[in-house]
C-alpha cells in the first residue's frame, strides 16, 4: 500500500519542485563560480588546500538554501492536498493516516537527498574548471553533505507539521523563511539552537555533537508530527 500511496504522491508533485531541487544548489554553486572567477588569485592565496577551502565557501550559505529549499518544496507538496481539498478522500481509504503523511515525507526527504547529492557534484564541477586538479575530495564533500542534511532534520518537520496541518501556507512560509534568516546569524548562538547546527562550525567533516543533536531532535520532532497529525482533521 506504501508503494500505492507513493506512487500517487509522485503524479501529483508540481514541476516547480523538480526545478527548486536542481536550481538552488545550482544558483548557489554559480555565485561562488562568479566570486571566484572575480577574486581567483586573492582566494587561492588564502589556504594551501584549493578543494577543502572551496567546499567550506560552498557551504557557507548552504545550510541558509537549503532550509529555504525545503519549506518552499515541502509548501508546494502541501498545498497540492489543501487547494484539490483532499484530505478526506485519503483518509477515507482502508490505510492508515500515517503512512498517508509517510509516504509523502518519503518523497520530500528524496528530494532533498537529491538536492544535497547535486550540490556536491556541482561543487566538484566547480573545482575541476578551476583547475584544482582531479584528485576529487569526494569524502570530505559528502560528509560536508550529510551533516548538514542531518542538522537540518529539526527545520524538515517542523515545516512539514506545519504545512500539512494549516491550508493557510502563510503560517509554513513565515516560519521557513525566518529559520533560513536566523541560520545566517547563528554563529554567535549557544550551541542548543537549532540554528546553529546546520553551520557546522567545527569543521565541515567533523563528526560534532551538533549533528547529532539535529538528528535526536528530527527523530523526536517527526513522532511528535505525526502523531498529532493523525489524530487531527486539518484545519484552515
Amino acid at each position: 500500500m506504501m508503494r500505492a500511496l507513493i506512487q500517487s504522491d509522485l503524479m501529483k508533485v508540481k514541476k516547480m519542485v523538480w526545478v527548486m531541487m536542481i536550481a538552488f544548489p545550482a544558483g548557489l554553486v554559480g555565485l561562488q563560480a562568479v566570486n571566484y572567477s572575480l577574486r581567483l588569485d586573492h582566494l587561492l592565496g588564502l589556504h594551501d588546500d584549493y578543494w577543502y577551502f572551496l567546499l567550506e565557501n560552498v557551504h557557507i550559505f548552504w545550510p541558509t538554501i537549503l532550509v529555504l529549499t525545503l519549506t518552499l518544496i515541502i509548501s508546494l507538496f502541501a498545498s497540492v492536498e489543501h487547494e484539490t481539498h483532499t484530505w478526506t478522500k485519503l483518509f477515507s481509504l482502508p490505510v492508515n493516516n500515517g503512512k498517508i503523511y509517510l509516504s509523502k515525507l518519503a518523497i520530500i526527504l528524496t528530494v532533498l537527498i537529491v538536492s544535497s547529492v547535486l550540490f556536491v557534484i556541482f561543487s566538484m564541477i566547480l573545482g575541476l574548471s578551476l583547475g584544482f586538479g582531479s584528485d576529487l575530495p569526494l569524502m570530505a564533500a559528502s560528509q560536508m553533505s550529510l551533516y548538514t542534511f542531518i542538522a537540518v532534520l529539526p527545520f524538515v518537520f517542523i515545516q512539514f507539521w506545519l504545512s500539512m496541518g494549516f491550508t493557510n501556507q502563510g503560517i509554513a512560509l513565515t516560519t521557513g523563511i525566518a529559520n533560513a534568516v536566523f541560520i545566517m546569524y547563528a554563529v554567535d548562538m549557544p550551541t542548543w539552537l537549532p540554528w546553529r547546527w546546520p553551520l557546522l562550525l567545527e569543521g565541515i567533516t567533523t563528526i560534532a555533537p551538533d549533528i547529532f543533536y539535529g538528528l535526536g531532535t528530527g527523530v523526536v520532532l517527526t513522532v511528535i508530527s505525526l502523531i498529532h497529525l493523525t489524530r487531527k482533521d486539518v484545519t484552515a
